[in-house]
C-alpha cells in the first residue's frame, strides 16, 4: 500500500499554485505521489476522482496552465487542447480555481491538500481536535451567560435547558420557523458542559 501523506508534507505543497493532474489525485486521496507513482497502479475511487477532475477541465471549470513546448528556435509553443495537454503531461491546475470547484460539489469534500482546517489533528481518545475546539467555546459561552443573568444558572453551574430554549427562540426570531438543529442545541450545549466540566471551573477560579 502506497504511504499516506504527512501534514509536514502538506505544508511544502501550499507553496505551489499549480498541481499536475496525477498529483493532484494522489493527494486527494491522501498518499504520497511518488508513492503511487512507483506502484503505476489506480484503485476504482482513483479513477472515478480522475473522471471528475478531467471533466471539470474540459468543461472549463477549473483552471489551468500549459506548460507549452519548447520549439528548435527556442521559443515557448503554447494552445494544445485539453486532452493533448493531459495526455502529454503538458498541464498544471490551478489550485486555487481546485479550491473553489471543491467548495461547489453538492457534497462535503476538503482535501487536506486544499484546505487547512482538514489538517486539524485527531486527538488520542480519536476526537477531532476542531470539533472539540467547538465544544470549549460552546462551554465557555454558556459559562459567561450564567455569569450574566440567573435565569440560565442551575446553581452555580450553567443551566443547559434554558440557555438552549432561548438560542432556539432567537434563532425563530432571526431566521423563522424553518430552523434544524437549534431545538436540540441544548443536548449539545450539556455534552460540552460535561466533558469541560472541571477544567474550566478550575480556570475562572483560578483567573
Amino acid at each position: 500500500m502506497p504511504a499516506p501523506i504527512s501534514s509536514n508534507c502538506l505544508r511544502y505543497w501550499d507553496l505551489a499554485d499549480h498541481i499536475q493532474l496525477s498529483d493532484a489525485i494522489a493527494l486527494w486521496c491522501g498518499v504520497e505521489p511518488a508513492e503511487l507513482a512507483k506502484l503505476n497502479f489506480e484503485t476504482q475511487c482513483m479513477s472515478a476522482k480522475r473522471a471528475a477532475l478531467v471533466t471539470a477541465l474540459r468543461d472549463g471549470r477549473l483552471e489551468y496552465e500549459d506548460l507549452g513546448i519548447v520549439t528548435n528556435q527556442g521559443k515557448v509553443f503554447k494552445g494544445a487542447p485539453v486532452d493533448e495537454l493531459l495526455e502529454k503531461e503538458r498541464l498544471v491546475i490551478n489550485k486555487a480555481s481546485l479550491r473553489r470547484w471543491f467548495e461547489q460539489l453538492p457534497f462535503e469534500e476538503r482535501p487536506a491538500f486544499l484546505f487547512d482546517e482538514a489538517r486539524q489533528p485527531v486527538l488520542p481518545d480519536g476526537s477531532d481536535a476542531t470539533e472539540m475546539n467547538s465544544m470549549k467555546a460552546i462551554a465557555l459561552m454558556a459559562h459567561l451567560l450564567a455569569a450574566s443573568a440567573g435565569k440560565y444558572r442551575a446553581g452555580e453551574r450553567p443551566n443547559a435547558e434554558a440557555i438552549g430554549q432561548a438560542v432556539n427562540d432567537l434563532a425563530q426570531q432571526l431566521f423563522g420557523q424553518d430552523v434544524r438543529g437549534y431545538a436540540s442545541f441544548h443536548k449539545k450545549l450539556g455534552a460540552a458542559l460535561r466533558t469541560f466540566s472541571k477544567e474550566i471551573p478550575q480556570r475562572i477560579q483560578d483567573s
